[in-house]
């Protein structure tokens, strides 16, 4: 019998607002590239846990009923008095590369700033979850993810999904090794390596996953596809995959999050982590990755 796998995050809760290059209002849903990872599991059938906090105000209700439409237990939510994150994401309306879209913390409406993050999460599991194999989701790297990760005891997986400089660019190199140094699937984006790179003295990926010793590496390139780092045999391997077929682009935010999600289930099941791994795994979530940016929105379609 299969080992039951726990698949949780931990953070503020976020609301996407989208609108196009003229400030119309698309739509508005849960967001966070950690919330939206969680989300597509869930999807995929996978039992999914939200730690976190939101604000008292109807954009936190939102976004927390748009995990529990996807069921995931969000018992363990807290209610702030406060704003509810909000990403502001503006569309053009032009054709789309992979960098063409804006992500804002600021309203484009009323220029207020929108994300100002809790230091009052909680930072204990649930006492239900302490016996269970537990996969954490991170995409930031606050002192209260810190606590919360390291107050975990046993049979636990880090995965770190980074694809923003905003969220570790004023960290240093000591502060974040606690994260890493505990990570064991890391997936960074082509636009965060240079920066990152530079903050640990390394040259490319090669030395990086060295650095922290990952089970697995994986560098998203957008229409070029990812690059794998692992080992096979206790030799470092490196496999550059490219899609055979490129989506039209409606809305590209969810893109990474929908190739992480995949990625990650098949790495919580796999036995081992080898070519034959990376060929399949990759294939599924390139066409996951297809079927979000072809809609309007950064997660998969909950057809409930």
């Amino acid at each position: 019998m299969l080992e039951e796998k726990i698949f949780i995050s931990h953070g503020d809760i976020i609301l996407d607002k989208i609108y196009d290059d003229n400030f119309n209002l698309l739509k508005q849903d849960g967001g966070g590239c950690n919330w939206n990872d969680l989300y597509n599991l869930s999807l995929m059938g996978e039992k999914c846990y939200a730690i976190g906090s939101k604000g008292n105000d109807k954009e936190g209700n939102i976004a927390v009923q748009s995990l529990v439409n996807a069921n995931i237990n969000t018992d363990y939510i807290i209610t702030e008095n406060k704003e509810t994150n909000i990403m502001n994401i503006i569309i053009p309306n032009t054709k789309l590369e992979d960098n063409s879209i804006i992500h804002s913390w600021y309203s484009p409406t009323t220029l207020k700033f929108t994300m100002n993050f809790s230091e009052n999460l909680p930072t204990e599991l649930p006492k239900e979850l302490e016996n269970k194999h537990i996969y954490v989701i991170l995409d930031k790297f606050q002192p209260v993810n810190l606590k919360f990760i390291q107050s975990l005891k046993n049979n636990y997986t880090i995965c770190l999904d980074i694809g923003h400089i905003r969220f570790f660019e004023h960290f240093t190199r000591q502060y974040l090794t606690s994260f890493l140094s505990m990570a064991k699937f890391v997936q960074l984006n082509d636009t965060v390596i240079d920066l990152l790179f530079e903050r640990f003295g390394v040259k490319d990926e090669i030395e990086f996953f060295n650095l922290f010793n990952f089970d697995l590496l994986i560098l998203t390139k957008g229409k070029k596809g990812a690059r794998y780092i692992f080992k096979e045999n206790n030799r470092i391997q490196i496999i550059d995959k490219s899609p055979k077929v490129i989506a039209d682009i409606v809305d590209s935010s969810g893109a990474g999050d929908a190739f992480f999600s995949k990625t990650l289930q098949q790495y919580a099941y796999a036995e081992n982590i080898n070519t034959e791994f990376i060929n399949k795994t990759f294939e599924l979530a390139n066409k996951l990755s297809r079927d979000v940016i072809s809609q309007v929105g950064s997660r998969i379609i909950n057809k409930n």
